[in-house]
Formats: C-alpha cells, sequence, structure tokens
C-alpha cells in the first residue's frame, strides 16, 4: 500500500484517512476520543419545550392565562373584540384606520378578482403583475427616492438587504434600541458588531473614529420612529457623524411612515433632507400602509442590485 495525499490506498482502492503524524517523532498520533453525547429526538423532552411548558402552567396555577395569541375579532385597529367583548387595543399599528376602509377593501376585492389571491408562482421565473411595479412606484415617490423594491415581510426585508450589503469584510454599528430584524440582519451578515448609545449621535461619531479605519464598509442602523419609546433620532445629525466617516446608512421607517412628515413620507420628510444622503430606506407596509409585506428603497443602483 501507498500513502497518497494523506490517504491510504491500498488493492481495493482508497480507505480511511491516514491518522496525523508528529512533527517530532515522525509516528502516528492517535486522534483524540470525543465524549459521548445522548442523543436528542422527540421534540416534547427538548429543554425548551420543558422550560416554556412549566411557565405557562406555572402561571395557570396563579390564576393568570396566556396574553400572547388571542383570537383577535374582526379589523385590528384602535379596538379589537376579544372573546366577544370590545376592548381598547394598544398593540394595533393601522396607525392610519386604512386596514378596513371601504375604499381599501374595495381596491383590495378588485385586485384579487383580477389576479387571484396568491401570485402562485415566484415573481422572479413567473413574471411581475402590474401591481408590483405600480406599488414599487408609489413608495419611491412617498419616499422620494429613485426606486424601490417590495418584499414579502417587514422583518424578512432588513434581515435580508443587510445580509445583502454588508460581509465579513464589514462594520455595522447600530442604535441599542434596534428592532430585532436589524439584529438578526446584522448576525446573518457575518460582519463585525457594535451597538451605539440610543440617540447618542456624539458616542457614534467616537466610535468611528475609533474603527472606521479598520474596515471596508461601514453601515449605520437606525429607526425613524422606535416602536416601544415613540422618540426618534436626530436625523441630520446622524447623516453629518456619517458623512465625515464615509459611511453608508439605513434607516427602517416601519413606524415612521404615514406618521411623520406633511404628507407621511416619515422621517426624510419630516427633517428636510435630501433623501440621497440615506443610501437604504426600508420598511413595512403591514402598520400605517394596511397592507402586507416588506420594501426597500433607493437609488436605482441598489434596487437593480
Amino acid at each position: 500500500m501507498t500513502w497518497v495525499t494523506g490517504r491510504i490506498v491500498g488493492s481495493s482502492g482508497p480507505c480511511a484517512a491516514a491518522p496525523a503524524r508528529s512533527a517530532h517523532t515522525g509516528q502516528d498520533v492517535p486522534e483524540p476520543q470525543l465524549a459521548a453525547v445522548a442523543p436528542e429526538y422527540r421534540i416534547s423532552d427538548f429543554a425548551e419545550v420543558k422550560a416554556i411548558t412549566d411557565r405557562l402552567s406555572g402561571a395557570e396555577v396563579l390564576g393568570l392565562s396566556n396574553p400572547y395569541f388571542l383570537i383577535n375579532d374582526g379589523v385590528t385597529r384602535d379596538t379589537s373584540v376579544i372573546d366577544g367583548a370590545p376592548v381598547l387595543n394598544f398593540a394595533s399599528y393601522n396607525y392610519l384606520g386604512m386596514s378596513g376602509h371601504p375604499t381599501v377593501v374595495a381596491a383590495v376585492q378588485d385586485a384579487v378578482a383580477r389576479y387571484g389571491s396568491s401570485c402562485s408562482a415566484s415573481r422572479v421565473l413567473s413574471g411581475e403583475k402590474p401591481a408590483h411595479r405600480e406599488l414599487e412606484a408609489e413608495l419611491a415617490a412617498l419616499l422620494g427616492t429613485d426606486d424601490a423594491i417590495a418584499l414579502v415581510g417587514g422583518h424578512s426585508t432588513n434581515v435580508t438587504i443587510i445580509g445583502h450589503i454588508v460581509g465579513p469584510e464589514d462594520f455595522v454599528i447600530h442604535d441599542s434600541l434596534a428592532h430585532d430584524s436589524i439584529l438578526q440582519g446584522c448576525k446573518l451578515s457575518g460582519a463585525a458588531r457594535r451597538p451605539f448609545p440610543h440617540n447618542d449621535h456624539a458616542a457614534l461619531d467616537r466610535l468611528l473614529s475609533e474603527i472606521r479605519h479598520q474596515y471596508r464598509r461601514v453601515l449605520i442602523l437606525i429607526e425613524g420612529v422606535y416602536s416601544q419609546d415613540g422618540d426618534i433620532p436626530d436625523l441630520p445629525a446622524i447623516i453629518a457623524v456619517k458623512k465625515k466617516h464615509k459611511a453608508l446608512m439605513m434607516i427602517d421607517e416601519a413606524h415612521s411612515i404615514g406618521v411623520l412628515g406633511r404628507s407621511g413620507g416619515g422621517s426624510g420628510e419630516f427633517f428636510g433632507i435630501d433623501r440621497r444622503d440615506v443610501e437604504l430606506w426600508s420598511g413595512t407596509m403591514s402598520k400605517a400602509l394596511a397592507g402586507c409585506g416588506g420594501y426597500v428603497a433607493g437609488s436605482a443602483e441598489l434596487i437593480a442590485s
């Protein structure tokens, strides 16, 4: 038998990999023995499943019911119907009351009659509906950008776009209160990541002064309105920091579209900035825009790529 590129070749062909050899003695070094791991193959036995089951059982003992996944009957607006009783709804994102509005309902019914209730195939492969480009043109006009593209969900839009723009050679720096979709996108990208104190553009400037030179691309991630606190960033100040350090910027307008600006155009309209100063404007249509899906808007080059 002979040694060939780390494998033993004999009369019957390639066999198992050769054992490693010591650089000092030339003797074979045995492979380390890994400890046996108990198999987990019943989902009911998973520690995570047991933990949530115990938590819910404990709440029932205290006379508490699960507050999540309640049946919300009817249109979700400032009020809802839970268990047949009307209640005030502080969790609704139907900011403008357009979801359930008769004009919107009629437009949806007409679209379903013309195009069906599903695209029934990939937009890339099967072609676009006229409504796709009409929607994207309207989004771009509202946001004041060259173009826009609609995606299937708001959360997945941030995850997808961040992972598409930056990679392991790059750096993402986000507001400490940024949404989970932003954090998941940062993880997917493989880029180095660091938060900066909420709405503190001076701290952002200091951090970038220390480390900007180490990375190819730097992406600053903020939101137009922070949903849990209701506050907004000092966008002109953050743009000044962005320009100083030759960084890119992405703003999640999920909670600011329809809410900020004279015509509901979001934080860019509210502050009256040149929209080209921000490379990526993302958001969701499931809140003020009374639909479903996400979008990203920006330059023609961004959308084409």
